[in-house]
């Protein structure tokens, strides 16, 4: 539907360029195509509302917007910026508040609007006087300084929508906002769109429940199976189902075919899909009480129980209904793509390439990265039970290990080392090599709860998300080490080799941690969800540390597996770990130590970042 009319909230003409421009954009994955080629132009100022059933393609329009996917063809423009192209740019314009409220659940409110202001590009100071401001005028103030997941369902939608205009938006991407609300909440939430609407904020609202739309859109298009089938304001879409509408309600829903053919009689319309049986809609051929009058006689003749019936004017439910078959679908379901013949179109993909920062851009991506870094320490702060995860099982390894098994394997270490001393270097590797799928369950975690969507959406450094992840588990792993460090000297293990091997151990062992990280940061943007990441963790990690020189040494393992064990980065990490903890001087297997570390950074940062800016 090329060149649609851009218009004003009072009707007129639009003389300036549109807010948000679409012309002919398609997106396909894989052999379904969620866009079929949708031209749509919203005009700045107004309200714009966007229906369709679940499928219909709203939301993959609104991350095509928002800069989260990229069209396969066509084009699209906000404030006259290409979102392909400009994106950067287009993220300093918009806002986005997901179907689903995206914060942060360990944060309090104060601390999610702090953290997302920082990101905004605010200083310290703007981020908590804006944040104070925030909380005021969506009333959380009491609330304030609790964590995010106390809050009520009303709650954490209003502190998301603020979490949105802490830089005043001219553009703000509503994605069915008040899915799943009580009536109270989705009330609260449509006076907060009509104080925006009125301060000049341009928005985009998806949404299934039609009289939200009627409330709130200045003009409304209404998109199926991947196209614009309707556009206009809510009163000229619903005069095109013309006449009014006779509705009636039965006393017994059995019946519903008997009535249906007493109203047929009348001249009445096929009656509509409705979800209750025991309701009657039909277009009505009179627009009269003389209609009534004639239908509940009709029906009194032929003993049909009515314990309502009235004539009303339609509604957009009808408009709904008429255009696109069925009736709107209210259960906030995500959509899916609609599967159409044909081969899908080929988009080339770009490798992640690092390019030249400005002196600007590299402390943004500094204070980006530190903001993230705080936001996940936080959470290992106030998860006690990952810290008591984190370390009573090496723990117990530490303890089984020594205490049982010491005799037999303490034979085959070289004269005058102890087992205990042997084995707490292995045992520092092991804490770090298994707590390295964490770092694919945090991030999966925030995938599933749209933080990351978030994130994408906003300008700030691509790549603040996953080194502020992997820069936390670090911060992490040291903690964990130091705390196995004690426990190792309550039974009795030393660092013999002095404080600077002792700090080297610490360093290569957190370093061989960071290369880890960047593994299961991959593994969390490829096989999605929490179980499934720490599936593919067991699967790589157990294996990969117990056949290896972590807890005994490779002359004692089966002989097909000795060959095997000396070559995998956890034996060459965990013997120069035992050589500087041990000795000092220069452990014979640094070198493939640092070569596994340095080869996994090079191929997994890279990758991950391309994956993250890739993601659909």
């Amino acid at each position: 539907m090329p060149g649609l009319p851009v218009r004003d909230p009072a009707g007129g003409q639009l003389l300036r360029p549109p807010a948000v421009r679409v012309e002919g954009v398609v997106k396909r994955f894989g052999s379904t195509t969620a866009l079929a080629g949708v031209d749509l132009e919203v005009a700045e100022g107004m309200v714009f509302g966007l229906l369709g059933p679940n499928g219909a393609g709203k939301t993959t329009l609104v991350r095509i917007l928002a800069t989260l996917l990229e069209p396969d063809s066509g084009r699209a423009e906000l404030l006259e910026h290409d979102v392909v192209t400009e994106s950067a740019r287009v993220r300093e314009l918009l806002a986005l508040t997901g179907q689903f409220a995206a914060v942060d659940e360990l944060l309090t409110g104060r601390e999610n609007l702090q953290m997302f202001g920082r990101l905004f590009g605010l200083s310290r100071a703007q981020a908590g006087r804006r944040a104070s401001e925030l909380l005021d005028r969506f009333e959380l103030v009491e609330a304030a300084d609790r964590t995010a997941k106390t809050y009520s369902g009303g709650m954490r939608r209003r502190l998301d929508l603020a979490s949105s205009l802490l830089t005043q938006p001219r553009v703000l991407f509503l994605d069915e906002p008040t899915t799943g609300l009580d009536p109270r909440s989705r009330n609260e939430i449509w006076e907060i769109v009509r104080d925006l609407r009125r301060e000049g904020t341009t928005i985009l609202l998806t949404t299934q429940y039609l009289e939200e739309a009627d409330q709130l859109a200045d003009e409304i298009a209404v998109i199926d199976r991947g196209r614009v089938i309707a556009h206009g304001t809510g009163n000229e879409l619903k005069d095109r189902v013309g006449g009014h509408i006779l509705e009636v309600e039965l006393t017994d829903e059995r019946q519903r075919d008997e009535a249906r053919a007493a109203l047929l009689r009348i001249g009445c319309g096929q009656p509509e899909e409705d979800g209750r049986p025991d309701r009657l809609t039909l277009p009505a051929p009179r627009e009269s009480l003389v209609l009534v009058e004639e239908a509940a006689a009709e029906l009194r003749r032929a003993a049909i129980g009515v314990s309502e019936m009235g004539l009303r004017g339609p509604t957009l439910d009808d408009v709904f209904l008429q255009l696109t078959g069925q009736p709107p679908s209210e259960n906030g379901r995500p959509e899916s793509a609609v599967s159409v013949p044909g081969s899908p179109a080929k988009r080339s993909r770009r490798l992640w390439r690092p390019h030249a920062l400005s002196l600007r851009d590299a402390e943004s991506s500094v204070t980006d990265t530190a903001v993230v870094t705080m936001r996940n320490l936080r959470h290992f702060w106030r998860q006690p039970d990952l810290l008591i995860f984190s370390t009573i099982q090496p723990v117990m390894f530490v303890l089984l290990f020594v205490y049982v098994f010491s005799g037999a394997i303490g034979k085959a270490l070289p004269p005058g080392v102890t087992y205990v001393d042997y084995l707490l270097p292995g045992i520092f590797v092991q804490s770090v090599t298994f707590r390295a799928s964490q770092t694919a369950v945090g991030l999966s975690e925030d995938l599933r709860l749209g933080v990351i969507d978030r994130f994408r959406s906003m300008p700030m450094a691509r790549s603040a998300v996953l080194v502020g992840r992997t820069t936390a588990d670090l911060v992490r792993n040291i903690l964990i080490i130091g705390l196995m460090i004690v426990v190792g000297y309550l039974v009795g293990f030393r660092f013999q080799a002095g404080v600077l091997p002792a700090l080297g151990c610490v360093a290569l062992i957190a370093a061989w941690g960071v290369a880890l990280s960047w593994i299961f940061a991959f593994v969390s943007l490829v096989v999605r969800g929490a179980e499934s990441a720490q599936t593919a963790g067991f699967v790589i990690l157990f294996p990969l540390v117990f056949a290896s020189s972590v807890f005994v040494p490779v002359s004692t393992l089966p002989s097909w597996l000795q060959p095997i064990a000396k070559a995998s980065p956890v034996t060459l990490t965990a013997d120069a770990a035992r050589t500087l903890a041990l000795t000092g001087g220069v452990p014979d297997s640094l070198g493939g130590a640092l070569g596994w570390i340095a080869g996994i950074v090079a191929v997994f940062v890279p990758l991950s970042i391309w994956r993250y800016r890739r993601m659909s």
